[in-house]
């Protein structure tokens, strides 16, 4: 569902660095950056393993017909994030920015591209079927349907993922409880909702 190829410039990070940034891009998008995962462990397992994080280490990076060197002023980072269509608008700003903040916590030297792609709609498959949006958010709300009828699961406002209201972000707005997926849809929702009272006064 989400897949994040980090381009380590040569003879940047050791293993141990590079599996570093790599995590911790990954519980940027499952989950609170700070803890394993924010999601209910039912959907949690499901909904991780539909993100996957490739590090490569090209032997060769030019940039303005100059090689990068490892001992360079300015260490490229490019990070591509590939994700459903629907969604790359609305996790743009946020994947930008944290995703270039975590480089730079483990590279202060990093000057970091971040490129959100949005895979067409139906062009995603997962277990052999082509999935649209709609249908990869089904299939990870699954674990959490019971919950969901009987009041103790809410569904994330700005995805539509299920979460348990025992494990996941909360926000209460205008008198609403509102649960999140992860921080990021959280601070997304939040921002959303200022911009509208913004554009509502003006």
């Amino acid at each position: 569902m989400l897949f994040i190829e980090l381009f380590v410039p040569p003879g940047r990070l050791d293993p141990a660095r590079r599996r570093q940034i790599a995590s911790s891009l990954l519980r940027n998008m499952t989950g609170d950056p700070d803890a394993d995962t924010a999601l209910d462990s039912r959907s949690g397992a499901v909904f991780a393993s539909q993100f996957h994080v490739v590090v490569h280490r090209p032997e060769t990076w030019v940039v303005g017909e100059q090689a990068v060197e490892p001992d360079g002023p300015a260490a490229p980072y490019m990070v591509r994030v590939h994700v459903p269509g629907p969604w790359r608008k609305d996790t743009s700003e946020h994947v930008i920015t944290t995703f270039t903040q975590k480089i730079v916590e483990v590279d202060p030297e990093a000057a970091v591209q971040v490129h959100v792609l949005g895979v067409p709609e139906g062009s995603m498959g997962v277990r052999g079927e082509a999935k649209t949006s709609a249908a990869l958010v089904e299939m990870m709300n699954e674990p959490l349907q019971q919950d969901y009828a009987e009041g103790k699961a809410v569904k994330d406002p700005m995805c539509d993922m299920l979460v348990s209201l025992d494990t996941a972000p909360t926000l209460e707005w205008e008198g609403t409880l509102y649960g999140f997926c992860c921080e990021g849809c959280r601070t997304e929702f939040v921002e959303k909702r200022r911009k509208e009272r913004e554009k509502a006064r003006a």
